[in-house]
């Protein structure tokens, strides 16, 4: 199959990392366990993976470009299955001691495993696939949006016959197994398949076109994960004014999941037919003109459409980036390049979803939110048009 078989092992790769998108699914449990009305103390977790993981990828990028891919893999694999083996542990204890574990095991160990793990597949498959980087860089990326559908009828069942704790060992067991797998033949290409030109990360961090593409990660990204972020009780409010979306939540997570899968690798394509510049212009205006029309449309069932645009085109961004990036800074220095672009949407995924749900408590409406999400989306569309002098 030759360089083939690096896009499926990447698929399946990023297939598991988003498996963490149904972090959710375990609050019930484990509120159920403790005796605990609060959601709060469950959801810091989450936030903790996202700090953690943005924290810990320029490591993980540095990390293979020195000594190749199978290290960061095989280092993160054992992190993500520690995490979920010492998480199983918490029923032994009474919730102050175990609320530590659970920050440490579901937060912190699996912000660290995430981010190790992350920082491989789609470099690598960029340097194998320089023709095409941003088709190849797509196609691995629909793991990660497709993660959500996969691994949650598979955690449901585990909950269904069994206990929340159980259930973090059996993951654990399967993260290690599935992900050991895949790492066995990865590889870098041969130095032909690589182009020059490549930057350190110095030299990354000091070149302005890498401060344009930050920000715009930054800006770009913000209204994917605020809608993502609140997507329940953006749901849920719709409902209060339309008969018609009561009990629709979950399938609305399940279509814009697909649609979620489905931008990454169209964008991907359309990176490389366009070029970059024009393919960001068209994916942040059409964000931009979808949370504007969701602020009145999203009581209505054209919130489906509307919000499965908006979560394409997020999925989108996480395919035109890493491919811009290497395109940009060459494929020597991919992994780390790749980190440091990242830690935008690490610092977007705090930010979005908590002020998105801000100032939906401030005057008890998703109304502003949408605007703000719009109006961001809007200011990414307008500095796009500087990255025909970044070249």
């Amino acid at each position: 199959m030759g360089r083939l078989i690096y896009l499926p092992l990447g698929l399946v790769i990023l297939t598991m990392l988003g498996g963490v998108y149904t972090f959710s699914l375990f609050y019930g449990p484990l509120q159920k366990y403790y005796a605990i009305d609060d959601v709060a103390p469950f959801t810091l977790a989450f936030s903790l993976i996202t700090l953690t993981y943005s924290l810990f990828i320029i490591p993980s990028g540095i990390l293979y470009d020195r000594f190749g891919p199978k290290l960061p893999l095989s280092l993160g694999t054992l992190v993500i299955f520690s995490g979920y083996l010492l998480a199983s542990s918490m029923k032994n204890y009474e919730w102050e001691t175990a609320r530590l574990i659970y920050y440490i095991s579901l937060g912190m160990l699996m912000g660290l495993g995430i981010a190790m793990v992350d920082a491989v597949p789609r470099p690598l498959v960029s340097k194998w696939f320089a023709d095409m980087p941003g088709t190849a860089i797509g196609v691995v990326a629909v793991g990660f949006g497709i993660g959500t559908a996969v691994m949650t009828p598979l955690i449901l069942q585990f909950l269904a016959v069994t206990d929340v704790f159980t259930t973090f060992a059996m993951l654990g067991v399967i993260y290690f197994t599935v992900l050991l797998l895949c790492t066995a033949p990865m590889k870098d290409p041969p130095d032909s398949f690589r182009k020059n030109g490549s930057f350190n990360l110095s030299g990354i961090l000091y070149d302005r076109r890498f401060h344009l593409l930050w920000l715009l990660f930054f800006l770009s990204s913000f209204s994917g994960l605020m809608v993502i972020g609140n997507a329940v009780p953006i749901i849920q409010e719709g409902a209060r004014y339309s008969s018609e979306l009561e009990g629709v939540a979950g399938t609305f997570l399940i279509i814009t999941s697909l649609a979620n899968a489905g931008g990454r690798f169209a964008w991907g394509v359309l990176l490389d037919r366009l070029g970059m510049a024009k393919a960001m212009k068209i994916n942040f205006l059409t964000t931009s003109l979808s949370a504007l029309l969701l602020s009145n449309l999203f009581k209505t069932k054209l919130v489906f459409l509307l919000g499965s645009v908006i979560y394409a085109n997020y999925g989108g961004v996480l395919a035109i980036f890493p491919a811009s990036t290497s395109i940009f800074f060459g494929k020597k220095y991919a992994g780390r390049s790749y980190g440091a672009v990242f830690t935008a949407w690490g610092v977007s995924g705090l930010i979005a979803p908590f002020s998105g749900a801000l100032l939906r408590d401030a005057v008890d409406s998703y109304l502003p939110a949408f605007y703000m999400a719009s109006a961001i989306s809007f200011i990414a569309f307008v500095l796009s048009f500087r990255l025909k002098n970044a070249d």
